[in-house]
């Protein structure tokens, strides 16, 4: 039974908490499966829908986001080619002509995204869970030590709403229950006269019971560290139990969306479409006849998927001869003239316009690299707050990385760290007053403070951003990481103890995975990222989808301290990586939401160099006015309101976020660099001459490529179905237990993104649902040597949860890797 609860288990996603907040692909667990496959069975598993209704599909037909010539393309290999398509049925009839009419004219299913109604018996299952992991609760729920099942167990008998759900030997059920969550799992599993083989989808159906709690469970389990679950342990087998232990009490299942219409309504519904009466069907050839069932016998997600492959060949159509004129462009002799600065910006898709916008202001160069600019390492700030992991949840720490005081500024850091630890102090006093009669006094005391704060935030949230921010400071300017690990902090300025030899390695990987050329600008910043919200339950998923939502401020400052330092330089040039002495590397970090970047350290770069930095500056404000106004267009916003709506703590859509991501392109700059992108594409810097091995191609399709499929599906699920697998409105939801949110006052938890981040305020889809396409420059041989020696990767590829174009770069054109065969194939 324990065996097959850890195969249940996969079922559902990770979720990690608000505060470090991943994008993860819900149906991860499905990824062994075809795409195709996995989204009808996710949907009959999970009570969703498996696809946009067609409604919206055609919604999408009509603004242009999918090509006519693509869909009837994808229509005609649905069918199994020209000659199935348009063999005649009768008289100027085809099959084509009847799939097209399915597609585009006929009634279509309009099935809403509806979030399912929780039985009552597991709403109050729900509550408990809340009281049990709530991380801010003033009162702890007693008995939380004994575990999850033990301590639930013995609330559940004696609440009083599952007696009044329960039917009448519900009672009997709970007195019954034992002690033991596997003895309760084979005791519900005997009631129910579960067969042996019939175990494991049994228990998978406990999981999905609550998705959002047993995906929280399952981080918990799995990813949070002994720390979380300290004084509270939980497992997936004690949620497995309680299920079904409430379960018995009053039964009702998961009904799934229906996929299938009937199939003789289709057919009179083609017939009479092209003007035939009912009883033509009997006239047509035993072929014919099989032609016609199989257009009128398909379901609702077949339709779908011929509708969403079209909006992804949409896509590439016009992209993949582009990308095949630069990389021919690239044969061609390049100018070296140096740039007059470079910047290393995170491979994010809201980078693209940044980049662009940066380029078109004179001689800069851009590159793209994971924002945690390889280095694995745990940030532990100066103050009370827990160690962070600045590094994607695929890797592991190296290095605990205290944060200390600005050289120069020890003076500034004490005195902000006090501020701070008098605000945390404050707060906690707060919280602990929440509760209980001393919460009406404390509401009494603080009113009139609150009435004016709330009303400063609400009628100017710009200055009384600016004010905050002026009287407490930032930590960003006065506070910094330094290189040392978790058993030496006291000799942190030497540096010695991240190795010498790990921060060469640290450094050459930035070389060898981007191909950024050892002969730099004079000046090159290493731009990570993050966003800027107020009162906003999202706001880490608008810091970065990869890293826990911790933005890359840190990561760009010790890596630019690292490349500064004259004995790494000389580790370099041994490697064959000769710097010129005249570079100096700066850190910065971009505010997507203000579409800002701002500089670190500026007191460290050399008098040297104080004129390349104003003039990089200056460049960069020109940059972000032009993706203010850019963004602001997609919003329907001015740029001007979206500096208020960072501020403002009733926005409840400061930015897009990553939504509308499509791409994943692999190689050097000059490919894409007279490509407006729209901010669609994860710019990764790749130069395959420079990576003989393929050690660089390796690392990138392992872990960055891997990310941005998890994100990528986690939007074109929550898109799909926004209730179940995404997060429903903004305004209505609630957050639980400070780790979560849930709609309304209780249930299950939310999975995935809200609407406000998919969907426009008309309740048209802004994302368009597809899947990645993995666009990489490098010779075929070498990416499909990757693809079949890496599960992980050949996974994705093989079953089509990615789409993978390699452009040869000798002849120049894009290639298909065709499924099952592995053959690739012209686009």
């Amino acid at each position: 039974m324990l065996a097959l609860a850890s195969i249940a288990t996969q079922t559902v996603a990770p979720l990690w908490p608000l505060d470090s907040a991943i994008a993860v692909n819900p149906l991860s667990g499905f990824e062994d499966q075809p795409f195709e496959t996995a989204m009808v069975e996710a949907a009959a598993l999970f009570g969703a829908r498996p696809t946009l209704s067609l409604t919206e599909w055609r919604q999408m037909l009509a603004d242009g986001r999918i090509d006519p010539v693509m869909l009837r393309k994808v229509a005609v290999r649905a069918l199994g080619g020209l000659d199935e398509a348009f063999a005649p049925l009768g008289p100027d009839l085809n099959a084509y002509n009847m799939l097209m009419a399915r597609l585009t004219e006929l009634d279509a299913d309009d099935t809403p995204s509806v979030r399912r109604t929780l039985p009552p018996t597991l709403a109050v299952l729900a509550r408990w869970l809340a009281a049990f992991l709530d991380r801010t609760a003033g009162s702890r729920l007693p008995h939380r030590e004994r575990g999850l099942y033990a301590c639930l167990a013995s609330a559940l008998r004696h609440d009083p709403a599952l007696r009044r759900a329960s039917d009448a030997t519900g009672a009997s059920w709970l007195a019954l229950a034992p002690a033991d969550p596997v003895d309760m799992l084979l005791l519900a599993a005997q009631r129910d006269s579960i067969a042996p083989e019939r175990l494991l989808a049994w228990l998978r159906t406990l999981v999905v019971a609550l998705p959002g709690w047993a995906s929280h469970l399952r981080w918990r389990s799995e990813h949070a560290g002994p720390l979380a679950s300290s004084g509270a342990p939980a497992t997936m087998v004690d949620l497995m139990a309680l299920v079904a232990l409430v379960q018995g009490t009053a039964r009702r299942a998961l009904q799934a969306v229906a996929d299938k219409p009937a199939s003789d309504t289709v057919k009179a519904a083609l017939l009479a479409h092209f003007g035939l009466d009912a009883g033509t069907a009997a006239h047509f050839s035993e072929t014919a006849n099989a032609r016609f069932a199989r257009v009128a016998g398909l379901s609702f997600a077949q339709l779908g998927l011929i509708c969403q492959e079209a909006a992804e060949a949409s896509y590439l159509a016009p992209l993949a001869p582009q990308l095949q004129a630069a990389s021919a462009r690239l044969t061609a002799p390049q100018a070296s003239l140096r740039p007059d600065a470079q910047a290393v910006f995170c491979i994010d898709v809201r980078s693209e316009p940044m980049r662009r916008a940066l380029e078109a202001q004179g001689q800069f160069e851009t590159l793209g690299y994971a924002g945690f600019f390889g280095l694995p390492i745990a940030l532990n700030p100066a103050c009370a707050a827990p160690t962070r992991n600045q590094l994607p949840v695929l890797l592991s720490p190296a290095h605990v990385v205290p944060e200390q005081a600005t050289q120069g500024r020890e003076a500034e850091a004490g005195a902000l760290l006090a501020r701070h630890a008098a605000l945390d102090d404050a707060q906690a006093m707060l919280d602990t007053t929440k509760s209980g009669a001393t919460g009406f006094a404390t509401a009494e005391a603080t009113g009139p403070v609150a009435a004016v704060a709330m009303l400063a935030r609400t009628l100017a949230p710009r200055l009384t951003a600016g004010l905050r921010k002026r009287l407490i400071g930032e930590r960003g300017h006065v506070l910094t990481p330094v290189a040392s690990n978790d058993h030496d902090h006291a000799d942190h300025h030497s540096g010695d103890a991240i190795g010498l030899e790990q921060r060469v390695a640290y450094a050459r990987g930035m070389f060898t995975l981007t191909g950024l050329a050892p002969t730099t600008a004079r000046l090159v910043a290493l731009v990570g990222h993050g966003g800027c919200t107020t009162n906003n339950a999202y706001a880490a998923s608008l810091d970065c989808g990869a890293c826990g939502g911790h933005p890359g401020g840190p990561n760009a400052r010790l890596m630019a301290s690292i490349l500064n330092d004259p004995q790494v330089r000389e580790g370099l040039a041994v490697q064959g990586i000769a710097l010129p002495d005249d570079t100096w590397f700066i850190a910065a970090q971009h505010d997507t939401t203000q579409d800002d970047v701002q500089i670190f350290d500026r007191q460290l770069v050399p008098v040297s160099h104080a004129d390349d930095l104003a003039r990089f500056e200056q460049a960069l404000g020109l940059a972000g006015a032009q993706c203010r106004e850019e963004r602001a267009v997609r919003l329907g916003r001015t740029a001007d309101d979206l500096l208020t709506g960072a501020a403002h703590w009733g926005e409840v859509r400061p930015e897009w976020g990553l939504s509308g991501n499509a791409a994943f392109i692999v190689g050097p700059r000059a490919l894409t660099r007279t490509l407006d992108l729209g901010g669609n594409a994860f710019l990764h810097s790749y130069d395959w001459k420079q990576d003989g091995d393929g050690s660089a191609l390796t690392g990138i399709m392992t872990a960055p490529m891997i990310v941005a499929q998890w994100i990528n599906c986690q939007y074109l699920f929550s898109s799909i179905d926004n209730a179940v697998f995404g997060a429903g409105d903004k305004v209505t939801q609630n957050v639980v237990g400070g780790f979560g949110v849930v709609q309304g006052s209780g249930g299950d938890l939310c999975v995935g993104l809200p609407r406000q981040s998919l969907f426009r305020d008309d309740g048209s889809l802004y994302h368009t649902p597809r899947r990645l396409v993995v666009i990489v420059e490098a010779p075929l041989q070498r990416v499909e040597d990757i693809v079949l020696r890496h599960d992980a990767v050949g996974r994705l590829v093989e079953n089509g949860w990615v789409n993978l174009v390699v452009i040869d770069p000798w002849k120049h054109k894009a290639h298909n890797w065709v499924r099952g065969e592995w053959v690739a194939r012209p686009c």
